[in-house]
């Protein structure tokens, strides 16, 4: 019986030992109290430790067997053993280390840091082609992104059982709502990656890839601190070992430490301006390679970045069997409010992230990195539970059986199917589709205010096949107008596509038919959006009539090339503004049919797939559309013969160019048509006569302006990130953004181009110099609102029938 009491107090003691408990503490000054930030503490004989933030303050878990130790630059370190502990939080007092050498004062020198960094970043080349060369090896990464719920709010009328839908976080007091789960294993042989694993679930279906990428995408990104730039939250925020880092950043040598016989070296760094959106945090490289061998990194809060209260980041690096480093795991924590300028979070510094107030975002991402042989033999669904792949963001079925429960609750899908319909332009009805909602309301001088219903067979009645079409009424015309298409997709994956249209419908002269290749759902009947539609001052009054057939055969070579064949066929009909001259004699209607290529170039840019659907998102790669139009014209009264062929050339470029704290936008197009072709193949820049603000359009332009056969367009604007309003005080609460734009249109009418009728009196085609706006305004406005003053650069055409000289106009637009 002795025995075996002794036995249960010799493993409550080995218990107690190994029991690990958070501390939270503060560095002060012994002398003046002051707290001292950037100080290394860490525990004894490991490399497991954390740096105090400006206040001060740290936390680390410890173990009764631990011993605590605290260093910084100028102080004497301390020791202390965790069993000694008693307060909670814990105040370590700090004793300055002076040296007297004939009655002067000598502290450690400050100018040792620059040697160590200069050595650091001539070492940055080959330790990162170190990283590079780790061609084999395994990754498991976990990404969670949770909402928090106040369980005593109103939400409990919204979600009944709220205990079996939410959780709770280690300390936190609210609960937490999971909404997007991901795992994901890879595998890297020879350089090689492949995807092994990947399940992923999220509470709002029609969301998820959105979540994916709008929000993952700029968020949970692969940190290589070893570049000059890392791309995150739409900034290219500069690296604290970029080549340029000592003109953004202020270094400190906090201390110098041995573990193992190693030496290690510990900085701390803050930006030079702390309204600039870049990293405070620590590292420690190694003496001997002056390799990282971890990282730390937060942005503050003057950094001022819309939607985010808290972002910290940590890279923790190991030898291989090589002896050379490589990454251990790579974490990522972000807290957004989603609602509006309010800044939950009240304190700042890397504990802004723990910071939460409901509604907020919690957006995390570990991953795990392993060179370990023994995986092999082990299934990659089982990956997760291997020593090599343990995290503290585990993800159990427990979590993702709460995900499974939410998708039934009828408010979440509510707002699936409203996210959904502004991220497809479709209303998931059930078997049938609601869309394009663009296409439902419009307004134009023949019809008036035009009604449609587009609707079409969704993805639960065929997975490979949709046919639909739409029904449109103009309250002026009293007249229906029509269209039925259809879509075929052969294979599982999207490879090929079969499409044919056919519609009875008005369309605008001005049509940019180009437009669908870079931009989603581009209205053809009139308003360039929806505060265009309902701003409107003069409708438009410039649109033919039109029978058309079309058919489409579209080919996804890879993620970098897709190619689409079109033969159409147009019959138009004049309108009482649109009329067909020839040599003094009207044409009431007349034929053109042709075959429309295009080649788009993307060069691996990401994309999302929805039912029949590829949507581009606008990054640093730029995109580039190849497209050639050739046809012939036919009128009633002649032989086909009697005309030419007709030819046009084509071509754009658009993306986006990241400059630190600003970014900017833009696309650039040309063309040229030659041959015997109507003038609505003209290229012919306009605007909407609305408060709406164009993005691939004109603002001060009328429905009729120009008409060339040779020209280019310019379309560029300016994101300022907060650059002088983030110093303006007041004014930098509220997070706006500075905005520049240009457009800028240039053409002329060549002898190549051979009428087929008279081009109408109300075009101008002689251009002495390109036509411009600039506009100057503010973005981020209650976080989605955009207002510019746009103005006519240069007087050329500053009396010009058919363009205003300036004007005010509004968008709806969110970004980081």
């Amino acid at each position: 019986m002795l025995h075996k009491i002794t036995l249960v107090i010799f493993l409550t003691m080995i218990y107690l030992g190994a029991i690990s408990q958070e501390i939270t503490g503060f560095v002060k000054d012994k002398k003046n109290n002051e707290p001292i930030p950037f100080s290394n503490v860490w525990i004894k004989g490991t490399t497991t430790g954390t740096m105090s933030d400006l206040n001060g303050e740290f936390k680390l878990k410890l173990s009764q067997k631990d011993t605590l130790c605290v260093s910084t630059v100028g102080y004497l370190k301390e020791e202390i053993p965790a069993k000694t502990i008693t307060n909670n939080p814990l105040t370590v007092f700090m004793k300055e280390e002076i040296q007297e050498i004939n009655e002067v004062t000598v502290k450690p020198e400050v100018s040792r840091a620059k040697v160590l960094l200069k050595k650091i970043l001539e070492r940055k080349k080959e330790n990162r082609e170190n990283i590079l060369k780790t061609s084999d090896y395994k990754t498991f990464a976990r990404t969670a992104v949770y909402v928090a719920i106040d369980s005593t709010s109103k939400v409990n009328r919204i979600i009944s059982n709220m205990d079996e839908v939410t959780m709770k976080l280690d300390g936190q007091s609210l609960r937490f709502s999971p909404i997007y789960l991901a795992e994901l294993g890879e595998k890297s042989v020879n350089g090689k990656d492949s995807v092994v694993y990947d399940r992923k679930d999220g509470i709002f279906p029609k969301l998820n890839q959105t979540i994916e990428s709008l929000i993952l995408l700029n968020v949970v990104i692969d940190l290589d601190f070893y570049k000059d730039q890392i791309n995150i939250l739409g900034r290219g925020m500069t690296s604290p070992l970029s080549n340029s880092a000592q003109l953004h950043y202020d270094f400190y040598l906090n201390d110098s430490t041995y573990i193992n016989d190693t030496k290690y070296f510990s900085f701390s760094f803050t930006p030079k301006n702390k309204y600039n959106p870049l990293f405070t945090g620590r590292f420690t490289v190694e003496d001997s390679t002056f390799a990282l061998t971890r990282i730390f990194a937060y942005v503050q809060k003057e950094a001022n970045i819309n939607f985010v209260n808290g972002f910290k980041a940590n890279v923790n690096y190991s030898k291989t069997d090589k002896d050379k480093w490589f990454y251990s795991d790579q974490e990522i924590s972000l807290n957004m409010a989603l609602t509006l300028n309010k800044d939950t979070a009240s304190k700042y510094g890397s504990q802004r992230f723990d910071e939460i107030s409901s509604g907020n975002w919690l957006v995390t991402k570990t991953t795990k990195y392993s060179t370990s042989k023994q995986l092999d033999a082990v299934k990659p669904r089982n990956w997760k539970n291997q020593p090599e792949f343990a995290s503290t963001n585990h993800l159990d079925e427990g979590t993702y059986m709460r995900v499974d429960k939410l998708k039934e609750n009828s408010v979440v899908k509510g707002i699936d199917a409203i996210g959904g319909m502004v991220l497809t332009s479709y209303v998931d009805v059930g078997k049938i589709e609601i869309g394009p909602v663009f296409d439902i309301y419009s307004t134009n001088a023949i019809e008036g205010q035009r009604f449609s219903l587009p609707l079409r067979t969704g993805e639960k009645m065929f997975e490979h096949f949709t046919v639909g079409g739409f029904l449109g009424y103009g309250t002026k015309s009293n007249e229906l107008k029509f269209g039925a298409n259809m879509a075929y997709q052969p294979l599982d994956k999207d490879k090929f596509i079969f499409r044919a249209n056919y519609s009875n419908d008005y369309n605008l002269v001005s049509q940019d038919k180009y437009l669908r290749f870079i931009k989603k759902n581009p209205n053809t009947r009139g308003n360039g959006n929806f505060i265009a539609a309902l701003t409107s001052r003069e409708k438009n009054p410039y649109l033919k009539e039109e029978k058309s057939f079309n058919f489409i055969f579209e080919y996804n070579a890879n993620e970098n090339i897709n190619v689409e064949i079109s033969p159409y066929f147009l019959h138009n009909i004049e309108t009482p503004d649109v009329h067909f001259t020839r040599s003094n004699m009207d044409y009431h209607t007349y034929n053109n049919y042709g075959v429309l290529f295009n080649t788009r170039l993307a060069f691996g840019q990401y994309y999302d797939k929805y039912y029949f659907t590829r949507v581009y998102y606008i990054d640093e790669t730029p995109v580039i559309n190849l497209s050639m139009d050739l046809g012939q014209v036919n009128l009633p009264d002649n032989d086909a013969n009697n005309f030419g062929l007709y030819a046009q050339f084509h071509g754009s470029i658009v993306g986006r160019v990241n400059m630190g704290l600003t970014f900017m936008r833009y696309m650039l197009n040309g063309g040229y048509l030659f041959g015997d072709a109507p003038y609505d193949l003209l290229d012919q820049p306009v605007g909407s006569m609305s408060l709406g603000y164009a993005k691939y359009r004109f603002n001060l332009l009328h429905h009729a302006a120009f008409a060339h056969n040779l020209y280019t367009n310019f379309h560029w604007d300016f994101n300022g990130g907060g650059i002088l309003l983030n110093r303006i005080p007041l004014i930098r609460s509220l997070k706006l953004r500075e905005i520049v734009s240009l457009k800028s249109h240039y053409g002329k009418l060549t002898s190549a181009y051979k009428p087929v009728f008279e081009l109408p009196g109300y075009y101008t085609t002689e251009m002495s110099t390109p036509y411009t706006e600039i506009g100057f305004g503010l973005t981020n406005i209650f976080k989605v609102l955009r207002v510019e003053y746009v103005h006519q650069l240069g007087g050329t055409y500053a009396t010009a029938d058919f363009a205003d000289k300036n004007g005010i106009f509004f968008r709806a637009e969110m970004s980081f």
